[in-house]
């Protein structure tokens, strides 16, 4: 891995390398041509992918699908029996483990959920309502995340939502894998859609003849659905813009150097564009960790995937203390922190930005990946800044509201009418001054 020294030069580096901003606009051969004959960007692709979905709904779908996969798309929607089918062709024990999941991620979101309030009085408060139609995707790709599934319906089951679709791609007359049905089984999803890509993205937000109108889409994917859904944003929610997975893990000379290479890699097997990260508090700590992450490369199935993105994108940055390596977390604003040091729970009150946290060898981040609770759906690319994990939040409204007593309004309207009439608003102050005058008797 790239090997950096200190925090202001990692700073420094991340904040170069990181932006799916900037990888939105690059031209794209290979991609463009395929659908349109032209070098295009993922903007410019998902601009026109958009237009021609909204233009020819079912028709658009199945030409899309076909160019990209090259065969024609036979279906859209897979027959509720397929779904429900899919418990039966999976074994016993990966039901169990997903229907663990989806009661673990259940439990965290009931726990998470708001509640509506009011002030002892009953004049105001907020009021909490479930968007009415979600749309959850899926991604395709080398891996059929089921757990994405569970991470992306269930948060949205837990909100109240009235309906859920799912859309995942297959190519031509395939179905999704099985393991991807069984879970929207499990996890609760109305219906299913077998397309993906920018295309699922504009079905969702605009409807076809098939796929229904959703009030807000959901869920991770390629460059191609995080700039359909940038685009679409305004005419339906989306829960955020999702880049290439990452992983930073700070490691001390407590840390089991075996434990933080297999967390490396278990992101860096994800796809080319990962990014594994190691800071560490001295050259022997990132040295032992370097050479174990070699060890277990040279046993993995996804070798070449794991390794490419490590190449690629993987550093090493040497700090001096934990609360260094803190310091450049919180810049670089990772998807996930994972803190292999000697007493974690520490130094958690000095994050500060990062989609999730992992305190100590034991709350691997495997296991928000798939069990432990919280949706595996997390800010990636720095907007941890700003933005949080997919949570149960996302598919509620809410909702301020007045009640005011009489005595109330007569307390205070005539200090929002002072405030209109400082705004030059004199119809604002007159609708104050008029309920104030009735009520007075003037």
């Amino acid at each position: 891995m790239k090997r950096i020294v200190g925090v202001k030069a990692g700073i420094e580096h991340f904040r170069y390398v990181r932006g799916i901003g900037g990888a939105l606009n690059i031209k794209v051969k290979a991609s463009g041509r395929s659908l349109y004959d032209e070098d295009l960007s993922p903007l410019e692709i998902a601009a026109r992918v958009i237009r021609e979905v909204r233009a020819g709904g079912d028709s658009a779908l199945k030409r899309i699908s076909g160019a990209i996969d090259g065969a024609p798309l036979a279906f859209i929607e897979v027959p509720p029996a397929e779904v429900e089918g899919a418990l039966k062709r999976i074994s016993s024990s990966a039901r169990e483990a997903l229907e663990t999941a989806a009661k673990r991620v259940r439990a965290f979101q009931q726990a998470a959920k708001p509640k509506g309030w009011s002030d002892p009085s009953g004049q105001f408060g907020e009021t909490i309502t479930p968007v009415d139609r979600v749309g959850a995707y899926v991604p395709g790709g080398t891996a059929p995340l089921a757990s994405t599934v569970i991470m992306t319906v269930v948060p949205a089951r837990v909100a109240g939502v009235r309906e859920v679709i799912l859309t995942t791609p297959a190519p031509g007359d395939a179905m999704p894998h099985p393991a991807v049905l069984a879970a929207a089984a499990i996890a609760g999803a109305d219906r299913v859609f077998k397309v993906g890509g920018a295309h699922a993205i504009a079905a969702m937000a605009y409807g076809t003849e098939t796929v229904p109108k959703v009030d807000l889409v959901c869920g991770p994917g390629n460059i191609f659905v995080t700039a359909a859904k940038k685009l679409v944003y305004g005419d339906v929610g989306i829960d955020g813009l999702y880049g290439p997975t990452e992983t930073l893990v700070v490691a001390d000379e407590w840390a089991d150097p075996e434990y933080c290479a297999a967390d490396l890699i278990a992101q860096a097997e994800h796809d080319h564009m990962a990014m594994p990260v190691l800071v560490a508090t001295s050259e022997a700590v990132a040295e032992r960790i370097e050479a174990a992450l070699e060890r277990r490369l040279s046993k993995l199935a996804r070798q070449a995937i794991a390794r490419g993105s490590i190449e690629a994108n993987g550093a090493t940055v040497i700090v001096k203390s934990v609360e260094d390596a803190i310091e450049l977390a919180n810049a670089m604003a990772p998807e996930h922190l994972c803190l292999s040091v000697k007493d974690p729970s520490k130094y958690a009150g000095l994050v500060k930005s990062a989609g999730g946290l992992f305190l100590g060898e034991s709350s691997a981040e495997v296991m928000a990946d798939y069990v432990a609770g919280p949706s595996h759906v997390m800010p990636t690319g720095g907007t941890a800044r700003f933005a949080s994990a997919l949570s149960v939040r996302h598919f509620l409204r809410v909702t301020p509201f007045l009640n005011l007593s009489e005595k109330s309004f007569l307390e205070i309207a005539p200090k929002a009418a002072e405030l209109a009439r400082l705004e030059g608003l004199g119809g604002h102050a007159e609708a104050a001054e008029t309920r104030l005058k009735r009520m007075l008797g003037e």
